[in-house]
């Protein structure tokens, strides 16, 4: 460190990015093993990111990836869910197991990324998993309801995950579509961004990203919603840019909300109003001398801000023209790369006229 200050990181780490990531697949960085419930969810940030660096294929071995792609079937429930890993499930209990509404949505996108054909998925009992977990306000809780312990996780994080998932297999029959808008309508404040339930008078950057993304995913199930009004949200998500994004009005910037508020922007046809490059030099001043993303420069690395921050990266592709790092274009209605949500509409409708025909 000089006296200046510490060195700030301005040349894009590719192969440090991709030793994380390989590193992370096999075992998790202390800080990380109490995540260990969610072990999916930390799987999709990982191979996802390896996908966006064009690397998944060239660094794994197939047998690798077919260990993964049975693992993750291994994680199927009887309710048409999955779960987050075999944390906690032991033989007298794995037939009983609930689905877990996140855990679903990245085990969905884990399999897409790694190719899997999805012969073996139960489109109906993944319907009928999302209708038992939808309240009759609209939100959604993480199990369904009659296992859940509480509703303080109904949030638009829910909203969103269950959004995404019947968008992905093509079927909003498991969805209360009306009730689910107003409830991300009541989430939204007096400042134009959202929060994550009714009531809460405080907007957040990530459940701005799940309410605008939310709303786009349901315009697919035929009656887009056309009183609403984004301008306020638009203003509000460009007053986060601060160099980077902060996550709230007085915050630091934060490396995941370069996607949460980025991906919103993006979502709203507006990336054009953010400052590209002023948000891509925080974004390469928290990388790690050996690969990897921290919430702020300085900070040891973790999955979710790694994968996140190369996300935010590939949404600013097309700008940085010359300077391109060379990441896979992203769809950020599914937070995926194109390549990965092209095969998975085809897959989902080989399976759907193979094993539902009309």
């Amino acid at each position: 460190m000089s006296s200046d200050g510490p060195v700030r990181q301005t040349t894009f780490k590719r192969n440090g990015h991709v030793n994380f990531f390989l590193r992370c697949l096999q075992a998790l960085p202390a800080s990380g093993t109490s995540q260990d419930a969610n072990r999916i969810t930390i799987a999709y940030f990982c191979l996802s990111g390896l996908e966006l660096l064009g690397a998944l294929e060239d660094k794994t071995t197939a047998q690798q990836r077919d260990a993964w792609i049975e693992w993750i079937w291994s994680l199927r429930s009887p309710n048409g869910g999955f779960g987050g890993s075999t944390f906690m499930i032991t033989t007298s209990n794995a037939n009983t197991s609930p689905g877990h509404l996140p855990s679903t949505y990245t085990a969905l996108l884990c399999l897409a990324i790694l190719r899997a054909p999805l012969d073996r998925l139960d489109v109906p009992g993944l319907v009928s998993f999302l209708r038992s977990c939808q309240g009759q306000d609209g939100s959604f809780s993480p199990l369904p309801r009659s296992q859940s312990e509480g509703d303080f996780q109904s949030d638009l994080r829910m909203t969103y995950c269950a959004c995404a998932v019947s968008s992905i297999i093509s079927d909003f029959s498991g969805i209360n579509v009306d009730a689910a808008r107003a409830m991300i309508r009541q989430c939204r404040t007096w400042e134009g961004g959202y929060a994550a339930r009714p009531g809460i008078i405080e907007a957040q950057g990530g459940t701005t990203y799940c309410a605008m993304a939310s709303l786009k995913l349901l315009e697919a199930d035929g009656k887009a919603d056309s009183t609403e009004d984004h301008e306020e949200t638009l203003r509000w998500l460009l007053q986060r840019q601060i160099g980077g994004f902060q996550g709230r009005p007085g915050k630091l910037e934060d490396v995941c909300y370069s996607f949460w508020c980025g991906g919103a922007l993006s979502i709203l046809g507006r990336s054009d109003l953010l400052d590209a490059q002023s948000d891509r030099t925080f974004l390469l001043s928290a990388q790690y001398p050996f690969g990897g993303f921290g919430k702020e420069p300085e900070d040891p690395p973790d999955p979710y801000h790694s994968y996140l921050a190369l996300a935010a990266l590939s949404m600013h592709e097309p700008a940085a023209k010359e300077h391109a790092l060379g990441l896979k274009s992203l769809v950020p209605t599914w937070n995926v790369s194109e390549e990965s949500a092209k095969w998975l509409r085809g897959e989902i409708s080989r399976i759907k006229a193979l094993k539902y025909p009309a």
